[in-house]
């Protein structure tokens, strides 16, 4: 079994910046994740917010991190996590494909979409229904769609869809929670329409989407698309630390200024922790926070 002073378990920017900050201090670590490194960097279309850098598409940020990384020596591997246990002061991690040891342990797996439930979306998901618009929106060019959603992440998606489709039409179950610029950018749009207040409740078809129900003001509409970006809701990806008794809120991980959790040798940052911004700038941050504290726990069990 494979033993590093250090695991980090997700491949995100918040995963490589700890990397990058446990390898500079020579510590053997591991960056591991079940997808492509960037995390959710590699469905976002553009960041226009990160300092620095004026404007960039998220795979292209996700490759740059990548390949700092990379070129510094940090170790990848591919996997999903399916236990984390404790044993002698040290975690043994286990995914579908190896087993691991480490001295310490950071996660930051991020958050994944939450479903819905409601009629049709199991049965469309593939079929019409998606939750990345950046993956898949290019399949429904010059075609109506749907998004679902109200928060940031959902009105940057529509955006970029109304570069593609023939219409976009944003069922936002609530005031939309976004920044006035792009509010004022989603509004400016002249092929989309904003429905604040409309809840969905049924996705329809044969074979694949045809159409959603909505309600909006005690009334239902029904609405023929291509497509359904479902981006209402989030959860986050600690699933696999149930045996270690970590402290969590809603399944979000709670941790203390040193981004430090309730068990010893274990941190965590970025997305997946108990938190009320998250944004690529402040996952970074605590990262390199993580990181800076894993280090001085690994040295502590050398003393």
């Amino acid at each position: 079994m494979e033993r590093y002073d250090c695991l980090v378990i997700g491949a995100g920017i918040a995963g490589i910046t700890a990397g990058i900050y446990l390898k500079r201090s020579n510590l053997s670590c591991l960056v591991l994740d079940k997808d492509a490194p960037g995390g959710k960097l590699n469905n976002i279309h553009r960041i226009d917010n990160y300092p620095g850098v004026a404007r960039i598409a998220g795979p292209e940020l996700a490759m740059s991190l990548f390949n700092q990384a990379n070129d510094l020596g940090v170790v990848f591997d591919y996997g999903a996590v399916s236990e984390v246990r404790k044993e002698n002061c040290l975690f043994l991690v286990k995914t579908d494909v190896n087993s691991y040891e480490a001295k310490s342990l950071i996660v930051a797996t991020g958050i994944e979409n939450k479903k819905l439930g409601v009629p049709g979306e199991a049965e469309y998901s593939g079929k019409g229904v998606s939750y990345c618009a950046t993956c898949d929106g290019n399949f429904f060019k010059g075609m109506p769609v749907v998004v679902y959603g109200y928060k940031d992440h959902a009105v940057e998606d529509a955006i970029y869809l109304s570069g593609l489709a023939s219409h976009v039409y944003v069922l936002a179950p609530q005031e939309l929670e976004t920044t006035q610029a792009h509010r004022e950018e989603l509004l400016r749009a002249d092929n989309l329409t904003l429905l604040e207040g409309a809840k969905l409740l049924q996705a329809k078809g044969e074979g694949k989407l045809q159409s959603v129900t909505y309600e909006l003001n005690g009334e239902q509409h029904e609405l023929e698309t291509a497509a359904l970006f479902q981006l209402n809701g989030e959860k986050s990806s600690s699933m696999f630390l149930s045996s270690l008794g970590v402290k969590t809120n809603k399944g979000f991980i709670e941790v203390g200024p040193n981004m430090e959790t309730n068990v010893p040798g274990l941190f965590a940052a970025g997305d997946v922790l108990d938190k009320k911004l998250r944004q690529l700038v402040n996952a970074a941050g605590e990262a390199s926070v993580a990181a800076t504290m894993a280090i001085a726990y690994v040295h502590s069990l050398k003393a």
